[in-house]
């Protein structure tokens, strides 16, 4: 899948600048605050219709202006062409999305994985080192676009969620219904909410077990010295499960899910809220090292939690794993190579680092690499020839020359 071209209107500090892009690699460079991560900002909303970054459509609109456009076409590898367009309005808060001049009702079954994208940048940090809600929302995204049935099972807990929520805390609040009503409706939504809890941690888990193959691989490139890496499941109904090891049939979680939902019933009427699903579940990250005793022998640490006793720089290692990782799962799972949007990760990294980096890169398939150093340029020019870079310099919100 290859990004041909896009056009942003008013969007952060853009006007109306349309890019045409190299369909190997894009060198994005310019001082700070000048919009270079706005480009790539642009391009995330016509993949998942909202900003990489997390931000708000409202402070994505220029200041002084009331609404954005984003246009944009795709190439896929038959040489078919898509446009899609997305128009979002501040007065009347409403989004609409076009593809090849056709309104888009449903943008998870229409556009959602259609142009698989994969992203780095400083924020994605919080995966290794944020919330289990920053982790569950990595994976749940990266399943979800290879797997429409997982999308469904995430769309059917939300709505689950939602209304037991909802009917606790109206109990709690008003007492609406009496105690023997509110056992029987509760029991209604935990079947329904075992049924899909037992699904997503079961894909979860067969997902990692196919995925760990993909991260040592990739984790084991980037290091220089004896290190692992380990990706586990924590769920309150398993335990930690250990991917590839321990095999845990559909009828067992399904099982263990209800008896743990059911323990939590009386726990979840005094507090108002759920307090069971795969909504509080976490993946949990971690290495060991070896270290050389003598010229005779190898001692192995113990695997620790990278989240409490990694370093900076083991944390970062472990995130372009991940990345690396998710960008070959998706070109097999999808049969097209992802767009990689690299939004300045090769700052505080040492050259034996960035030259190994960027020597990885050149068996991807289209990359746009945002940096402050025009000098990184010179590293590219190793790896690829001079008509598979386009170079971007941007200043105030415009190419310049």
């Amino acid at each position: 899948m290859i990004l041909k071209k896009i056009v942003l209107k008013n969007f952060r500090n853009y006007e109306n600048e349309e890019f045409v892009f190299n369909e190997k690699f894009n060198f994005i460079y310019g001082n700070n605050g000048q919009g270079k991560t706005n480009i790539l900002e642009g391009i995330s909303y016509t993949t998942f219709a909202k900003s990489f970054l997390g931000s708000a459509e409202t402070d994505c609109i220029k200041f002084g202006e009331t609404e954005f456009f984003i246009e944009s076409e795709f190439e896929n590898d038959l040489e078919n062409k898509d446009s899609i367009v997305i128009n979002y309005n501040s007065d009347t808060k409403s989004k609409s999305i076009h593809r090849n001049r056709e309104k888009v009702t449903a943008f998870s079954s229409e556009i959602f994985g259609r142009y698989p994208l994969v992203f780095l940048s400083p924020k994605s940090l919080n995966i290794t080192y944020g919330n289990p809600s920053d982790r569950r929302r990595f994976f749940d995204i990266l399943i979800s676009q290879t797997s429409r049935l997982y999308l469904d099972y995430l769309k059917d807990l939300a709505k689950i969620l939602k209304q037991k929520n909802s009917l606790l805390r109206s109990y709690a609040l008003f007492k609406k219904y009496t105690y023997t009503e509110l056992k029987n409706l509760l029991s209604s939504y935990n079947e329904k909410l075992t049924e899909v809890s037992s699904n997503i941690i079961f894909k979860r888990i067969n997902f990692l077990t196919e995925f760990k193959t993909y991260f040592e691989r990739n984790f084991s490139f980037l290091l220089f010295q004896n290190h692992k890496g380990y990706i586990n499941y924590f769920s309150d109904v398993l335990g930690e499960v250990n991917a590839g090891e321990d095999k845990f049939d559909i009828n067992f979680i399904k099982e263990k899910t209800e008896n743990y939902i059911n323990d939590k019933f009386e726990d979840e009427i005094k507090r108002a809220v759920t307090l069971a699903g795969p909504q509080r579940d976490d993946y949990i990250f971690r290495l060991n090292k070896t270290e050389e005793e003598n010229t005779e022998e190898v001692k192995v640490k113990e695997a620790f939690e990278l989240k409490y006793f990694a370093s900076q720089g083991e944390h970062k290692t472990f995130l372009v794993a991940l990345k690396l990782s998710e960008y070959d799962y998706l070109k097999d799972k999808k049969s097209t190579s992802p767009v990689l949007l690299l939004d300045d990760v090769l700052s505080e990294l040492d050259e034996s680092r960035v030259s190994k980096i960027i020597s990885h890169l050149k068996d991807y398939g289209q990359i746009f690499l945002t940096t402050t150093d025009k000098n990184y340029i010179n590293n590219l020019k190793e790896f690829y020839k001079e008509n598979e870079i386009s170079v971007f310099n941007i200043c105030k919100g415009k190419v310049v020359n």
